[in-house]
């Protein structure tokens, strides 16, 4: 999946946790661009295509750990464990800050989502499509093509839409849902 979709199912991810949260706009707010940061970019999964985890991967033998080694591209960072890890301290998170840590987790695993549904297989490093099962190897995945023209429907039309009535819905959160479609569509 390429950055930008990454970035966009990452929102609509959190704006979908925010309105089943009852969150409040600014936490909304909020929790979408901590989503953004973590979704798509350094700060995400993909840090793993960056020059300073590049570089440690070249003077590390991680290799030596077998299947790649676990900072390849979609290893260590794109495991599911890494999540399930850091959900565990939800529960001893102040329960004010929660939410924070909920859209740290809600922008991660939405980036893994999306490599599950479009990451391809690399033939020359012998990686699977998807994400990792174990630590670094064994990945499942769809292995949908990356950029072709179903992730580009996705990203032009359907998370657009998606974050748009999301951001609605959370904007008008006080109000009834009917209140708020009826106001919506009109009467």
């Amino acid at each position: 999946m390429t950055g930008a979709t990454h970035r966009l199912l990452g929102m609509s991810v959190v704006l979908g946790l925010a309105v089943a949260q009852g969150w409040s706009p600014l936490q909304a707010g909020a929790g979408t661009v901590i989503g953004l940061a973590v979704s798509g970019g350094r700060l995400s999964p993909d840090m793993d295509q960056f020059r300073g985890w590049r570089l440690a991967d070249r003077v590390l033998p991680d290799e030596a750990l077998g299947q790649g080694g676990p900072m390849r591209h979609r290893g260590l960072t794109h495991w599911w464990g890494l999540p399930i890890l850091v959900a565990a301290t939800v529960p001893v998170v102040p329960p004010g800050y929660r939410w924070l840590v909920l859209a740290l987790l809600a922008g991660w695993c939405s980036h893994l989502l999306g490599d599950f549904l479009f990451g391809r297989a690399d033939a020359r490093s012998g990686r699977g499509p998807g994400i990792p099962l174990a630590p670094w190897w064994g990945h499942v995945g769809l292995g949908l093509d990356t950029g072709g023209g179903l992730e580009s429907l996705v990203r032009s039309v359907v998370l657009p839409a998606a974050v748009l009535w999301q951001s609605l819905v959370v904007m008008h959160a006080d109000r009834p849902l009917l209140d708020f479609l009826s106001g919506v569509l009109g009467d």
